[in-house]
């Protein structure tokens, strides 16, 4: 999925990350979400391990910028929504 700009990453079991789809989903319409790689943390510890020791991100749900790097940890709506525009341009 080396297309899409954000990842976003989650957990099974998080409200937080419920929280932050709902805002995606709805706050935003789904509006990026073609262009976000979703990716649980479960399903692969090993990226997850990596992912955290490079971007230093100490918590779920995660956004990551992966052309700049920039990294988002939180589902506040008006920060995600930041976070997602200045990520695409907006």
């Amino acid at each position: 999925m080396s297309d899409k700009k954000v990842l976003m990453i989650t957990k099974r079991v998080c409200p937080y990350c419920e929280r932050a789809k709902v805002v995606l989903n709805k706050g935003l319409e789904g509006k990026y979400n073609d262009r976000i790689e979703f990716f649980v943390r479960e399903d692969d510890e090993k990226r997850f391990s990596d992912l955290r020791e490079k971007y230093h991100f100490l918590t779920v749900p995660t956004f990551i910028d992966k052309k700049t790097g920039d990294v988002l940890s939180d589902s506040k709506p008006e920060t995600i929504t930041a976070f997602m525009k200045k990520a695409f341009g907006e």
